[in-house]
């Protein structure tokens, strides 16, 4: 048999598909497996940090001095006010023995508060002293409890992390880590603000027999965006509920659950304005 070196038909190798439209296809189907990829790890990551004993969270904050810029020691008697409702709330959401709550006060005029690993709050001087009464006080310290008592900040620090060194190589990753040890102000998602809320809503009920002054910390924030000429985010794009659908369902919870939306408010302490004078 005599060989034959025969060549190639032409265009073996060249896709009948427009350059374009095959990087277009391929491209899409990349940014599909990334999205999925990071959908499973955020989920995973956070369902896996939620298993964490509670005394494991509490060693992750130890290792991180949160504490070096609060000004707790500079106001004690306002700091003992607000550890005192802390320790009645964590009583009435029956939090485990080995979840302590430490509220941490904040001398800045930033209207904020939130909720880190180990049970810490932080509660800025901005907020506070916007606040009317215990009650409203009360609704916020709830929603920040609620926040600990569910494990939201170990779920969301969780996600974070391992989308975060999935998406990284390196000496990145140890970035990562160290940012996310800051402890700062974790990101939680609007299913957990709406848990919080609840639970916020059903502390009231238990201290006092009505949900009274609940819905006004949400119109705080309302009418403090109002002031400062700030458009509320649409709802798809925030991770908090719009704040008017917090407020209705102050409203809709008490009908569902025939409590009462009025009664007596319990009043701040003499001491509380003076503290920010």
């Amino acid at each position: 048999m005599e060989y034959q070196n025969k060549q190639p038909p032409e265009g073996i190798n060249t896709s009948k598909q427009h350059p374009f439209k095959e990087f277009s296809t391929l491209l899409i189907a990349a940014l599909a497996l990334v999205f999925i990829a990071t959908l499973v790890l955020g989920v995973g990551g956070g369902w896996l940090a939620g298993k964490l004993p509670i005394s494991a969270e509490n060693k992750i904050a130890a290792l991180y001095d949160i504490t070096q810029h609060t000004d707790t020691a500079e106001h004690p008697k306002l700091a003992k006010y607000l550890q005192s409702l802390a320790d009645k709330i964590s009583k009435a959401q029956n939090l485990p023995p080995d979840m302590h709550i430490t509220a941490h006060y904040m001398n800045s005029p930033t209207v904020n508060a939130f909720a880190t690993l180990g049970g810490n709050l932080f509660i800025y001087r901005g907020l506070l002293e916007r606040l009317p009464n215990e009650n409203t006080l009360v609704t916020l310290l709830g929603h920040e409890i609620a926040h600990v008592k569910y494990r939201h900040p170990i779920k969301s620090l969780g996600r974070g992390v391992l989308v975060g060194i999935a998406m990284s190589t390196g000496s990145a990753n140890a970035q990562i880590l160290g940012d996310a040890g800051l402890l700062t102000v974790l990101k939680f998602s609007r299913d957990m603000e709406k848990q919080a809320d609840k639970e916020a809503m059903q502390t009231l009920q238990t201290l006092y027999g009505h949900i009274d002054g609940g819905a006004k910390l949400f119109k705080i924030f309302h009418e403090m965006r109002d002031s400062m000429d700030a458009d509320e985010p649409a709802e798809l794009f925030s991770t908090h509920p719009l704040d008017q659908d917090r407020i209705d369902s102050f409203t809709q919870t008490a009908k569902q659950k025939g409590w009462s939306e009025t009664g007596n408010l319990t009043p701040l302490p003499d001491f509380f304005e003076k503290a920010f004078e």
